[in-house]
């Protein structure tokens, strides 16, 4: 009645408890993304269907979980997600009853280490529960979501989602995922980045972390994390900025370099 699909790189240190919480559904489908820890051998210790793709966007590796399932139901979960026990056996019950055709789940966040339910986080719905024949497809490079006929149920009860676990994962996960960002806006052809334009976007998206979202009301976490999220967006718009640039800065500085050797190291 029910796969599960699950999109894995490097998560040795989560993958296990995220497979422990769905080892009772019918069938699991890993679909991993190039990765080079003991993912894959934990993996194998519950299932046989792990396949490699590698560069795919989030709605195609997605779809690519939906065309391996053999099921009538999709759950789709990450590494860093536990479906606990009242969300289970509501997930059973729902399957059973066949009244909607996908169903948005909420999520418990734990953020560095604390339980958070300000605004941002809570009930923070997410669409992963959805009939197999309904469902058309996933669309979205990031921020991806399902089309699908028919209509949305929400659950009454949540996903644990163990996410920003400490400053260095929260940092490089930001600086990753500038990239693709910035790339976005840069084959959307974003105005080109000037120094006020950074101004407001510093502004602009300090108040929409800490005042719509109301991250400011939620304690020092809160206030840690609308900061680490208004700094995510900067570095998006720093990273477009140079892309924006008509030479890349490794040519630039490579031409300082020559030109110190030329002139007997004299600058400028």
């Amino acid at each position: 009645m029910l796969s599960v699909i699950i999109l894995t790189k490097n998560e040795e240190e989560r993958i296990k408890v995220c497979l422990e919480s769905v080892k009772w559904v019918d069938e699991i489908i890993i679909l991993d993304n190039g990765s080079t820890d003991s993912t894959l051998d934990i993996a194998k210790q519950y299932t046989n269907k792990i396949y490699k793709f590698r560069d795919l966007d989030f709605a195609t590796w997605r779809n690519k979980g939906k065309d391996i399932a053999t099921q009538d139901w999709l759950l789709y979960i990450d590494p860093d997600e536990r479906v606990l026990l009242p969300l289970r056996e509501e997930i059973v019950e729902i399957i059973q009853s066949n009244r909607f055709s996908a169903y948005a789940l909420s999520r418990k966040n734990v953020i560095l280490g604390r339980l958070v339910s300000y605004n941002a986080f809570y009930p923070d719905w997410v669409i992963r529960l959805l009939k197999k024949s309904e469902l058309k497809r996933w669309v979205g490079k990031i921020h991806e979501f399902p089309q699908f006929n028919g209509e949305l149920g929400y659950s009454k009860n949540s996903l644990l989602h163990l996410t920003h676990r400490d400053l260095d994962r929260i940092v490089l996960k930001s600086l990753e995922w500038s990239k693709i960002e910035a790339k976005l806006r840069l084959d959307a052809n974003h105005p080109k980045m000037s120094g006020w334009r950074f101004i407001r976007i510093l502004f602009s998206e300090t108040f929409h972390q800490g005042i719509t979202r109301r991250g400011f009301f939620g304690g020092t976490v809160g206030i840690i994390d609308s900061i680490l999220q208004t700094f995510s967006m900067f570095m998006t718009y720093v990273r477009l900025w140079q892309f924006q640039q008509p030479e890349s800065l490794i040519a630039v500085y490579k031409d300082i370099d020559k030109n110190l050797l030329k002139n007997n190291f004299t600058y400028p």
